[in-house]
């Protein structure tokens, strides 16, 4: 009789109950790397190993106090942490969803005073980010800076949160704006718009300045070409979204008021362009200089008209900023000179806009910027910007 088939043995080997929380909830086994695993880098997501040590010095008491609050997860099937550790990355605290409440009640409002455009940030772009993560955490970043603002008793707190949110979006968004498909180019717009606000409604400490390296641009300014190119490339998309269509419908108009719009004559911005043609010498620098002046007074005249609601001048201010070339912005980037004085004009309107709670300070805190950079010289081009914010160097 023949012996019967035996199974191969299993290698004996010792099992690690070490990995991070991420790989344990997915059940694949993890290379423990600090402080990110291989497995969390490839998915571009925050591996909990550099927050592991603060939750491994709690007491048994303390830690499952800390889990107390309960946790919920957003997203596929993940089965539930023991009360002992803390939740996976992935999974909302208590305070995300109080953050998630408060968008939906009280920041989303304030976008915009239209009703169509506030049923789409109040309903479409939370519901975009429950099937794309980085439009949510973008959602619960701007939601914390925009409550650390109402309870400044716990403003560390929730900028810290926000950051964390903040962080956490770019992570998961930036690597797919390299190859963007039909898919996702409307999440990807929902990222742009409410990245764009959360680098305006960030601190302005100078330590904190969200810049790039010279420490005097702000980082809205390139995201306004950013969201334009976002735009350009998968602007058919959009159309097959009612409420996007709301929005972009809106927007088109502006843009013909925009192009409509005559551009009246300022004083201010004549005298500018005067000294510009008196000492720019190079045709072309001079051409992309004239070119942001022009533009800029069609955002003055649609600002300063009497025919416009408040939503169209807050509008008609940021169209100079979707509309200058790249090469000016590349002159800014370059920190020209000329082209700073020319942006130090566009302040006037962000200190008009003073009322918008993202908006607040930027136009007193760009024009001293501005000022700390340039020579005595230039500083006397800008002398009507800054005496109309009323900015004292």
């Amino acid at each position: 009789m023949a012996s019967p088939i035996q199974k191969p043995t299993r290698r004996p080997h010792a099992k690690t109950r070490t990995g991070c929380r991420v790989c344990k909830s997915r059940k694949v086994k993890c290379d423990e790397s600090r402080p990110s695993c291989r497995n969390c880098l490839r998915r571009g997501i925050s591996c909990d190993f550099n927050v592991a040590a603060p939750h491994e010095s709690l007491s048994p008491a303390q830690s499952a106090t800390s889990n107390s609050a309960g946790q919920t997860p957003i997203g596929g099937q993940v089965s539930s942490p023991s009360a002992s550790e803390p939740p996976p990355v992935g999974w909302f605290s208590a305070l995300d969803l109080e953050l998630l409440h408060h968008y939906t009640t009280s920041t989303c409002l304030t976008f915009s005073t239209e009703p169509m455009a506030r049923n789409f940030w109040r309903v479409n772009v939370p519901r975009v980010g429950f099937s794309h993560l980085y439009v949510l955490e973008g959602v619960l970043s701007i939601a914390a800076l925009h409550l650390a603002r109402i309870k400044p008793e716990r403003r560390d707190e929730l900028l810290k949160q926000a950051m964390v949110h903040h962080n956490a979006s770019s992570s998961l968004a930036v690597p797919i704006l390299d190859n963007i498909n039909s898919g996702d180019s409307v999440p990807l717009l929902f990222f742009s718009m409410i990245t764009t606000y959360i680098a305006f409604a960030s601190p302005k400490e100078s330590n904190k300045l969200l810049g790039i390296s010279n420490g005097v641009l702000p980082e809205w300014l390139f995201l306004f070409q950013g969201m334009r190119s976002v735009m350009d490339v998968t602007s058919v998309a959009y159309n097959s979204m009612l409420s996007l269509g709301v929005i972009l419908d809106s927007g088109r108009q502006m843009d013909n008021i925009w192009e409509m719009n005559a551009q009246s004559e300022h004083e201010g911005l004549r005298e500018l362009e005067s000294m510009i043609t008196r000492y720019v010498k190079d045709p072309g620098k001079s051409q992309e200089l004239s070119q942001a002046i022009d533009l800029l007074r069609r955002s003055f005249a649609i600002f300063y008209g009497n025919n416009y609601t408040g939503e169209q001048r807050l509008r008609g201010a940021f169209m100079w900023l979707f509309k200058i070339s790249s090469n000016f912005v590349g002159l800014l980037r370059d920190r020209d000179s000329e082209a700073l004085c020319v942006l130090a004009f566009f302040c006037v309107l962000l200190q008009r806009l003073d009322y918008n709670w993202w908006i607040e300070g930027w136009g007193v805190h760009l024009v001293a910027r501005i000022y700390s950079v340039l020579d005595d010289g230039y500083r006397s081009w800008i002398r009507w910007p800054v005496e109309e914010i009323g900015w004292v160097p």
